[in-house]
């Protein structure tokens, strides 16, 4: 799934004068057109995340457009290069992550549009709640290396509550 980021001086305020809605507080989410995600991480660090179909073209555009910008715009995060991408989701799921992170995610504490740096399995990661449709849902992004380790580490804490993989093909059709 095609995903980006920015960091540096700058970088909200080009991402802005892209046409992105960023959000103007640290540790939240701004849905775009076309589905997707502007996760705002830092006063100068933003995640770009695709819709959950992979279909928008918004990350290729600001790739583009940043290699084609000049001035203050901060320096490129490839984040597919760097960060594995798991989406977790269900009526159980804050309650599994409550048995790999200190985090309360539990959909009273851990708003729609929250994002917690965190440890997930002694993982770090990014958890950024984004319901699909009715479902509450999280997108969980860890350090790449990390993402053979917690695969399994999921599927084993999301047994417990009688989930397991769904696939890609099953999270667009919820979405659509």
């Amino acid at each position: 799934m095609p995903r980006t980021g920015l960091k540096g001086a700058g970088a909200t305020k080009w991402l802005r004068s892209q046409g992105l809605f960023v959000p103007s507080t640290v540790n939240r989410t701004a849905g775009q057109l076309g589905g997707a995600l502007v996760a705002r991480l830092s006063d100068t660090e933003v995640l770009v995340l695709s819709d959950i179909a992979g279909e928008s073209d918004l990350v290729g555009k600001i790739d583009a457009a940043w290699r084609a910008g000049t001035g203050p715009r901060g320096c490129p995060l490839p984040r597919f290069d760097s960060h594995a991408w798991f989406w977790v989701g269900g009526q159980h799921a804050a309650a599994m992550f409550a048995k790999l992170c200190a985090i309360d995610l539990r959909p009273r504490a851990f708003a729609a549009d929250a994002v917690a740096q965190t440890s997930v399995a002694r993982t770090t990661a990014i958890v950024i709640r984004a319901d699909l449709g009715n479902t509450t849902a999280y997108h969980l992004l860890c350090d790449r290396a990390s993402a053979e380790y917690l695969w399994p580490v999921l599927l084993d804490a999301a047994e417990e509550f009688g989930g397991g993989p769904v696939g890609h093909a099953a999270l667009v059709a919820q979405g659509r």
